[in-house]
């Protein structure tokens, strides 16, 4: 495989208020340049929802329940950690209960026969002979348990892909869960301190697996 277009998107689960997380605020703290604010693209500013583009670098939605910053370019990576981590110092008291660091990535393979030839092994033709006709793997997600004493999961998603053909899309999950129930209020000390220390980790984890 050839890997040809990879992204990074962090996650937070907790509660916010959507509207304070528009391009003027980060760049009146000093997170983005001014120019990137003015030159943002806004897509909904509202109390429920704020979505806007920086350049092609950073898309950034959020709700009342998630905050999600991605970026679909390897180099912008450490920034996109970085933006996250200064936005989250800044309200540091906002309620946080779980964290994703999701890794994506879009590998070329060398023909349509070697595509099938992975969606077979995964996923044996064979399992499905008189339930379906001329079966293939569609969608696979596989999930396990964390190994490095933190509550969460790390899932893995593949399928064929949508942007290189032939080729493969693999998603990976990297789920850490810091509040035992969604009743559980508590700040984002942990969060800032999962991305600070674990983030290049993750992806490192993430490009190994696949």
């Amino acid at each position: 495989m050839t890997k040809e277009i990879e992204g990074l998107s962090i996650v937070l689960i907790g509660d916010f208020n959507p509207k304070i997380f528009q391009p003027a605020w980060f760049a009146a703290q000093e997170l983005i340049r001014t120019k990137e604010s003015e030159e943002s693209e806004v897509q909904l500013i509202t109390p429920e929802v704020t979505s806007f583009k920086l350049g092609d670098w950073l898309e950034l939605q959020v709700t009342r329940e998630r905050f999600s910053a991605s970026t679909a370019q390897e180099a912008y990576f450490e920034i996109l950690r970085d933006l996250v981590l200064g936005t989250f110092t800044l309200l540091r008291h906002s309620p946080v209960r779980a964290v994703g660091i999701n890794y994506m990535a879009h590998h070329r393979l060398r023909s349509e026969e070697e595509m099938h030839s992975y969606g077979y092994s995964w996923a044996p033709k064979t399992n499905w002979e008189g339930i379906l006709n001329n079966p293939g793997m569609r969608v696979l997600i596989m999930q396990g348990k964390r190994t490095d004493g933190y509550m969460g999961y790390v899932q893995v998603q593949s399928e064929p892909s949508a942007k290189v053909q032939p080729g493969i899309f693999f998603a990976i999950n990297d789920h850490f869960q810091i509040a035992k129930s969604d009743s559980e209020q508590i700040g984002c000390l942990e969060a800032i301190e999962i991305l600070r220390s674990k983030c290049q980790e993750s992806i490192a984890g993430s490009r190994t697996m696949i």
